[in-house]
């Protein structure tokens, strides 16, 4: 069994604004990467991504290492990471390193001179419960990105800003009973 998904996103700009925006490190601090991203994403490159508004991840205190395996400008991005497993459910939890990694796929298709579709997968999780439920929150955070992208390139706007301040506190990212209930007894306010 391959576990991997695909997110894909409509943005009204032309191809080389919206593929810019995730190859330039100051576009792309600008609503993905809070915390600064340590370069652009150039073929061969390892760059640090930093999110100074999210919890950390387990061996990762000084931001997510990307390796840039592929790049064809105005086209694709391929990345490889490391996998994280397990879910945030629960008070100051963080992810576990899976000690493995992951792929992650970018493709920019312009859809006419106005429009592109960002389609994102991301393959390589193992076959285990805590593989899927870090496969599941990858899944929530490429969406979110590709959300933030569109809002920030549409409409000027940091769509991300304040998103994720409830985390460490509550998170309710996944929806089931179990989170739900954790959800009601939630010490922040709303």
């Amino acid at each position: 069994m391959d576990l991997r998904f695909t997110i894909q996103t409509k943005i009204q700009k032309p191809l080389e604004v919206v593929f810019q925006a995730v190859y330039d490190p100051k576009h792309l601090s600008g609503y993905f990467t809070t915390g600064g991203a340590s370069g652009p994403l150039a073929a061969g490159s390892k760059v640090v991504w930093k999110f100074a508004d999210f919890p950390s991840m387990e061996g990762e205190d000084e931001g997510v290492v990307v390796n840039v395996v592929e790049v064809v400008p105005n086209s694709k991005i391929v990345l490889e990471w490391n996998a994280h497993e397990g879910s945030y459910e629960g008070k100051n939890k963080l992810l576990t390193v899976g000690g493995y990694k992951t792929k992650t796929e970018m493709i920019f298709e312009s859809l006419d001179q106005n429009n592109t579709l960002v389609k994102i997968t991301e393959s390589g999780w193992k076959v285990s419960q805590a593989a899927l439920d870090g496969s599941y929150m990858n899944c929530q955070g490429w969406m979110n990105m590709s959300c933030c992208l569109k809002a920030y390139l549409e409409y000027g706007i940091n769509l991300r800003k304040g998103f994720f301040e409830l985390i460490p506190y509550c998170v309710c990212l996944r929806v089931h009973l179990e989170t739900f209930k954790e959800y009601l007894s939630c010490p922040a306010s709303f």
